[in-house]
């Protein structure tokens, strides 16, 4: 099997560049194969979900005597997927205090959706709290019954004008007089002793509660999940491009270890150096084709351009984003990781970092990314969660840090 990748990625793309064949995007891997006798190009593009791959496709195009068409294109889904522990507080409102008409108030479970993060949260009973949310004034009448005997007669000075009842002071509203015992006068029984039931009452306000509020906690785990990256995979097809016998003879390059057969029969040449049939006038003496003093430069011009295109191809793929944390000296901070962002990926994943940060974590952002995400989030994510950064707009390079544990800027 015959295999091209990185190392010769400008050169493939040189060509593609030169046939206009290839797609405007860069792959992230190129292989040249011949598979079970069949000759085929191979590109590999990891893109955002959103992305539309409808332009990788590309056009048939001709590279080291083949003649490639698309094939066929495959797809392969790069999903991602986190957990976490969140709480939710939920408000209600009774006209009860009562635990029981609370929890009918309350659903057992309740769903979690912040756009991202999506789950089930159960009601946590440990957690509710119950408070008035207002008081009407209201007006009451309190009563009392006294009761006075063993009286000699039915006399209203005996009976106290007032009474004290639960702190409240009474009036006498009214008395009733029963006969306790009589006594005979002459011939006739006459009331001796006397007893009174006095009544007494008040009229007072108080202020009475005319509703609740009650406070709980739903918690639960939830999860995110979805589709990180796709990665495409398109095929070219090529067939071997034989000359047709009617052609014109014309030179070809030599392939890499064959040598260009010499000229069986060269002009010799003349002391300067050059064709010994120019300057003679004679416009019968066939000229000397010079096209094998082109193939120099147009090996030095191809240099030059896939040297050009290999550095535009490092320059594309080189990590932007450095991730530090602070080292055994105090104020200095030691490399652990570095990533690549564009203005289709902006997320870094800090989870599979070695080492993975405990305490601070330091954000370098290059010069291309502050570019491409100027004003914009990028998106970290941690074993704690995910944290959110606004790129800043007014700086060239951005140095920034936070709490990996917190999720909170460092301050």
């Amino acid at each position: 099997m015959k295999i091209l990748r990185y190392a010769a990625v400008s050169v493939i793309l040189a060509f593609s560049l030169a046939t206009g064949a290839f797609a405007s995007s860069v792959p992230d891997d190129l292989v040249v194969e011949s598979l079970n006798g069949q000759q085929r190009i191979v590109k590999t593009y990891v893109l955002p979900p959103d992305a539309d791959p409808g332009a990788l496709e590309g056009d048939p195009f001709d590279y080291e005597g083949y003649h490639y068409t698309w094939a066929y294109t495959t797809k392969e889904e790069k999903t991602y997927r986190e957990e976490k522990e969140v709480s939710q507080t939920v408000t209600v409102e009774t006209t009860s205090k009562d635990l029981s008409d609370i929890l009918a108030a309350l659903e057992p479970t309740i769903e979690y959706d912040d756009g991202e993060f999506k789950g089930v949260l159960a009601l946590d009973h440990t957690t509710i709290k119950t408070e008035v949310s207002g008081y009407t004034t209201k007006s009451a009448t309190a009563t009392a019954t006294k009761t006075i005997g063993n009286l000699d007669r039915n006399d209203m000075s005996y009976i106290p004008a007032t009474t004290v009842k639960d702190g409240r002071t009474l009036s006498l509203k009214n008395v009733e007089w029963q006969v306790t015992g009589t006594d005979l006068v002459g011939d006739t029984l006459m009331p001796c002793t006397y007893q009174a039931v006095a009544s007494y009452s008040a009229t007072y306000s108080y202020k009475s509660a005319n509703g609740y509020v009650s406070t709980a906690e739903y918690k639960g785990k939830v999860v995110a999940e979805g589709v990180e990256s796709i990665i495409y995979t398109v095929v070219y097809a090529g067939e071997e491009i034989v000359p047709s016998d009617t052609e014109p003879d014309r030179e070809l390059e030599a392939l890499p270890g064959q040598e260009q057969e010499a000229d069986p029969d060269p002009a010799p040449p003349t002391a300067t150096g050059t064709d010994p049939n120019e300057g003679t006038g004679r416009d019968d003496v066939p000229q000397k084709n010079n096209g094998g003093r082109l193939l120099p430069v147009g090996i030095a011009a191809a240099g030059l351009l896939f040297a050009g295109l290999g550095g535009f191809l490092y320059y594309k793929k080189r990590k932007n984003v450095y991730i530090y944390i602070p080292d055994e000296d105090e104020g200095d901070y030691r490399l652990i990781d570095k990533f690549r962002v564009d203005k289709k990926i902006r997320r870094i994943n800090l989870k599979n970092t070695d080492p993975y940060p405990t305490d601070i974590v330091a954000i370098e952002l290059k010069k291309s990314a502050v570019k491409a995400l100027a004003g914009k989030n990028l998106k970290i994510i941690c074993n704690a969660g995910v944290y959110y950064y606004k790129v800043p707009t007014d700086v060239s390079e951005d140095w920034h840090t936070f709490h990996i544990e917190a999720l909170q800027p460092n301050t």
